[in-house]
């Protein structure tokens, strides 16, 4: 089935566009990115809990499948504010979009961990990190300290994803690359020691590593829910 034709039964009275807020999570949508479509799942709509900043008040977006890897940080410390992968997701991929999806592209201020080490305080609202592309964190996949006392509660859950450890929670999380279920990073901090950061395990369920490690990314933004999507599910912005 061709992609507009897949999209063709969610208009209706010669609609051409449609704003990307009336989509209902779980949606795709798809971006170039280095002139390649790539597909991204609607993870969240409106801010996932009044721990953000409203620049957060958005249509939340992942990539669906696993862009490339990366490392967490070069140097080994889990400092998400002044990582490498901070740093080349904000610097050379948001600029691998065309420009009209870069400058529709939110500037939000997302709950983390500042520095490194073994600290679990966490800034949030408007003291978060300021970015436009990001990794998901560990509580807006769905775990809390209640299944790990080492995540930072940096965050609250986003709606595509369930809460837990079960099966079902585990499999919505699972990244692909190259058809290959891969671990890939989330920008949480394990606090057990300035080295570790929380990754998503091949089978969805939560793992860490040194951030030295090369590990999936799966980018993640927030678009303004006016932002339009045509009937190929192509934002048009």
């Amino acid at each position: 089935m061709s992609r507009a034709a897949r999209w063709g039964g969610m208009w209706s009275g010669g609609i051409s566009e449609m704003p990307i807020g009336d989509f209902a999570v779980g949606s795709s949508v798809f971006a170039n990115v280095n002139g390649t479509p790539r597909e991204f799942l609607i993870i969240h709509q409106g801010k996932p809990s009044a721990i953000y900043d409203d620049s957060c008040n958005g249509t939340w977006l992942m990539m669906k499948d696993i862009y490339e890897t990366r490392q967490w940080h070069n140097s080994n410390v889990n400092d998400y504010a002044q990582s490498t992968i901070h740093s080349y997701l904000n610097g050379t991929f948001i600029n691998l979009f065309e420009t009209n999806i870069r400058n529709a592209i939110k500037q939000v201020k997302i709950p983390y961990r500042p520095g490194s080490g073994t600290s679990s305080s966490v800034s949030s609202g408007a003291s978060g990190l300021s970015a436009k592309i990001f990794l998901l964190s560990g509580y807006e996949m769905g775990w809390t300290s209640s299944n790990n006392q080492y995540f930072p509660a940096d965050g609250a859950k986003v709606s595509y994803f369930d809460a837990g450890t079960g099966t079902t929670a585990n499999n919505k999380r699972i990244g692909y690359l190259g058809g290959t279920a891969t671990h890939w990073w989330l920008r949480s901090p394990n606090t057990t020691s300035s080295t570790y950061a929380w990754l998503v395990y091949t089978n969805g369920s939560y793992y860490n590593y040194y951030c030295s490690h090369s590990y999936g990314v799966r980018p993640a933004l927030v678009l303004p829910t006016n932002t339009l999507v045509d009937t190929s599910g192509n934002i048009a912005a």
